[in-house]
């Protein structure tokens, strides 16, 4: 059956990989990996809780006797980034409701060949591994950036679970990809790859971009660059996804995926609905301030003085303190007479953390 279904999918969908994983438990070792990483998780965003299960695959079906792994392409070409003017970078997925419709299509394909044998399947959704199952399975091996890698697609994938009471025979799992290759790790501006094979998460941009609902760290804006959501740096510079397909079955609406980040500063709420409204990425932020953040750190990394008029007006009237104290960080950023003389003017800022802000940068400058 495992066969049939592979040809099955390699006919309607040539561009999916399908790989078998066992439903077995995961070890102690794997368990104690989930529960330290929800530990970091819930020190930064009330999604995640420090107490939170892990769950494993049987706990979506009882009767579960193998995992079917799809990996995805996402892989929608690598524009130059952040040009002029600066534009950010958001995934797809975040934005783009007709991926997650791409997605479902393809899973129907799989949930139907198995429901005319007999048999069902559950998707796995949530509180599980997604990736060390996946590197059980055969479809990739994690690679020295954390990141599942595939022959075919390289690192550049989605990946979706889905336990089945199906006799599916397990495939082999793969060795390493990476052989002496170091050039995620030298990439990463945060250190977050020093260990081979294992990403430090709260060291990684991605983190602290889209689930961090606080302040951002000083170090950690520093080397955020012009990232405005997932950091894509050590997935770039890898070997393996220097020759990949580009992904055409699914739009990709360039407004969306690349944004101007000036404009996002200072963002409507109205214009934030009309962009984000009911997509992935609102779920993910939970609110327009944290993009607003990010955008303002973004600006001043880039450290044009065209956009001080930007950070001016967040810092005179955004109602939200993270985002006026990020962009009074931004201005001291950027350095200039004319960012210095606006600092100063908000120095009777309503907000103590933003007077302080305030004084942090102008003691930088």
């Amino acid at each position: 059956m495992k066969q049939e279904l592979k040809s099955f999918m390699k006919e309607r969908s040539p561009d999916v990989l399908l790989g078998i994983a066992p439903a077995d438990d995961f070890t102690g070792e794997e368990m104690a990996a989930m529960q330290r990483m929800n530990a970091v998780m819930a020190q930064y965003s009330p999604m995640y809780y420090a107490e939170s299960p892990v769950v494993q695959p049987r706990d979506f079906l009882d009767n579960a006797r193998a995992v079917i792994v799809l990996a995805f392409n996402f892989y929608f070409g690598r524009p130059e980034l952040p040009g002029r003017p600066p534009r950010g970078e958001i995934m797809n997925f975040y934005v783009n409701p007709g991926c997650l419709a791409h997605l479902a299509s393809k899973t129907e394909l799989v949930t139907g060949f198995l429901a005319e044998r007999g048999y069902g399947a559950a998707q796995a959704v949530a509180g599980i591994s997604v990736k060390t199952i996946a590197a059980r399975s055969g479809i990739g091996a994690y690679g020295k950036n954390g990141i599942i890698q595939t022959p075919e697609l390289g690192s550049a994938i989605g990946l979706l679970l889905l336990v089945t009471d199906a006799p599916l025979e397990p495939d082999i799992p793969l060795e390493e990809p990476c052989g002496s290759c170091t050039l995620c790790r030298q990439a990463c501006p945060t250190g977050a790859l020093d260990t081979p094979y294992t990403c430090d998460i709260e060291k990684c941009l991605t983190l602290h971009m889209v689930n961090n609902k606080g302040d951002l760290p000083e170090h950690i804006r520093e080397k955020a660059g012009t990232c405005i959501a997932q950091c894509n740096i050590c997935v770039d510079v890898c070997p393996k996804n220097k020759k990949l397909s580009v992904q055409t079955a699914i739009d990709n609406p360039e407004e969306l995926v690349y944004p101007d980040i000036a404009g996002l500063v200072n963002i409507s709420q109205k214009r934030y609905q009309q962009l984000f409204g009911d997509t992935f990425f609102d779920f993910m932020f939970m609110d327009k301030k944290y993009i607003q953040r990010n955008a303002a750190v973004a600006l001043g990394n880039y450290g044009d003085p065209s956009h001080i008029p930007d950070l001016r007006q967040a810092l005179a009237a955004d109602p939200e303190e993270i985002v006026r104290s990020h962009a009074a960080w931004a201005l001291g950023r950027i350095g200039t007479a004319e960012a210095k003389q606006v600092l100063e003017q908000h120095l009777g800022d309503p907000s103590a953390a933003v007077q302080a802000e305030i004084a942090h940068a102008l003691k930088r400058l």
